[in-house]
């Protein structure tokens, strides 16, 4: 349907920008896999069952390119976009319910975050 169905570099999920970035542009699933949200850059991890975990891995791109030719000097990243980039940022939000920036989604977590408010955020 045109331009219309075009995935931007970063997407408003939950009020924030989430950015997806791999090693493998062409079959992004066989290489590496990075999430960007305003929290740091995690590390898409899949099992050999097919389970997907999401790790912290970098602060920032920075950090992140660094951690990535480290183990291979000759890796570079990209814009991961289409339908696997929608399954990667779906997956990301299910399995990370404390992210969202979102006034509604915060209220609906509300009551589990309140035992866990022990953040410095009291500054």
């Amino acid at each position: 349907m045109g331009n219309n169905d075009a995935i931007p570099e970063r997407e408003e999920t939950s009020g924030a920008k989430i950015q997806i970035m791999g090693t493998q542009p062409d079959n992004p699933e066989e290489g590496r896999i990075f999430v960007w949200t305003k929290m740091a850059w995690f590390e898409r991890l899949e099992g050999q069952s097919g389970d997907v975990a999401f790790t912290p891995i970098a602060e920032s791109e920075k950090e992140l390119r660094e951690v990535i030719s480290r183990d291979n000097p000759n890796a570079e990243l990209y814009d991961i976009t289409g339908e696997f980039r929608k399954q990667v940022v779906e997956e990301f939000i299910d399995q990370s319910p404390s992210y969202s920036d979102s006034p509604e989604d915060s209220v609906v977590e509300a009551e589990d975050d309140e035992e866990q408010e022990y953040h410095e955020h009291d500054l």
